[in-house]
């Protein structure tokens, strides 16, 4: 097999990755240096890149540590795609053709020169979902976090957001063990509302309402997801849907850092973003490997999604609507549990449960 040159982030490559040879043999992926050899059954494919494509191979190694190895060149990257055992390439072909398909619909960057005092920014004019991602590339974290400040504010005026207390304590709990190390600060609020609903806002806030709260039968299933929900912060799929829909002037506005224009923009926003199948898919993956990485048992993101799908869905329209389910979806999520056995995971125990589930509003009748 052919060798291939690329960066190694974690499994010893440490946090600033090193560069290393890496090949296919059978089924395995081996790292020449530092000497590491993975199950393609553990890779979990991801795609990006602004300036040019973007390959990740992602595993966890031993120790429950996620790691990296990012192909050097578009060369590296062919032979990836080209030598890639036959387990793996379903993620690879889907990914990274959806990934060039988007990046053909880019009609190019619009350029603003500076004046009075005012640094202008690129524009981009786009069609699909990777340009999109591109622009999100483009906005701070500050920027971010302003634009998620500001949803908020909506949700807020609606009334019923909780920010201590039983339910907001055991939600942040859970929620720390699956964004250690992230680059996001996050917030974990309540929402006093029975709808059985959860949903991220850009710059890292996560809100749950008493709803799914309630219908969580263990620490396990709200870690599912939480662990989904924050990988739609950490993929900017959040910022990626509300700067969609803003319009041009808006965009403007977000990309040289003015957000005051988009604030009534917002109020529709915030809780009913819907994603694409994609993004849930990459969601699902992503949060899986989390909780693999907190050691964390992850087939309690399954049983939840079960649990929603053999219900009348009349009864838990907001989680159902916002974050659509399907066999297939499923069934890709029990898959990817059975092909990467985590021994050292175990199930997750909160001291809070009890006291949580007893302090939870009672129901209107």
């Amino acid at each position: 097999m052919t060798a291939f040159q690329a960066l190694l982030t974690g499994a010893d490559g440490g946090p600033a990755g090193t560069p290393v040879s890496a090949h296919f043999f059978g089924s395995q992926l081996a790292v020449d240096a530092p000497g590491v050899t993975v199950d393609v059954g553990q890779l979990i494919v991801s795609v990006g890149g602004v300036d040019g494509p973007e390959l990740f191979l992602n595993w966890l190694d031993g120790q429950g540590r996620q790691a990296s190895l990012k192909p050097l060149a578009a060369d590296d990257i062919a032979i990836v795609l080209n030598e890639a055992p036959a387990a793996l390439q379903p993620q690879l072909q889907r990914l990274w053709n959806e990934r060039q398909r988007n990046r053909r619909q880019v009609s190019g960057w619009l350029a603003a020169l500076t004046g009075a005092g005012v640094v202008a920014a690129a524009l981009l004019w786009w069609q699909g979902g990777n340009a999109i991602g591109a622009l999100a590339g483009l906005i701070p974290l500050s920027t971010e976090k302003q634009l998620g400040e500001l949803a908020l504010a909506q949700v807020r005026a609606q009334g019923g957001i909780v920010e201590k207390g039983a339910a907001q304590q055991t939600v942040q709990d859970i929620g720390q063990q699956l964004t250690a190390g992230s680059r996001y600060s996050y917030r974990w609020l309540v929402k006093n509302d029975e709808s059985v609903n959860a949903f991220a806002m850009p710059g890292g806030i996560i809100v749950v309402h008493t709803g799914l709260l309630r219908q969580a039968a263990d620490p396990g299933e709200l870690a599912g997801v939480l662990a989904h929900e924050v990988q739609h912060v950490e993929q900017r799929h959040s910022l990626r849907q509300m700067i969609s829909s803003l319009g041009w002037g808006a965009l403007v506005g977000v990309t040289i850092g003015d957000i005051s224009a988009v604030a009534a923009m917002l109020a529709h926003q915030a809780g009913t973003l819907y994603f694409s199948r994609d993004m849930e898919e990459e969601a699902d993956r992503l949060g899986l490997l989390a909780l693999r990485r907190a050691q964390i048992r992850p087939d309690g993101m399954l049983r939840f999604f079960q649990k929603l799908d053999d219900k009348d869905q009349a009864k838990v329209p907001g989680w159902i609507s916002s974050h659509p389910q399907t066999a297939a979806r499923a069934q890709q999520i029990r898959s990817l549990i059975a092909a990467t056995p985590c021994p050292a995971c175990r199930p997750l125990s909160s001291s809070h449960w009890q006291g949580m589930k007893a302090a939870l509003p009672p129901t209107a009748k």
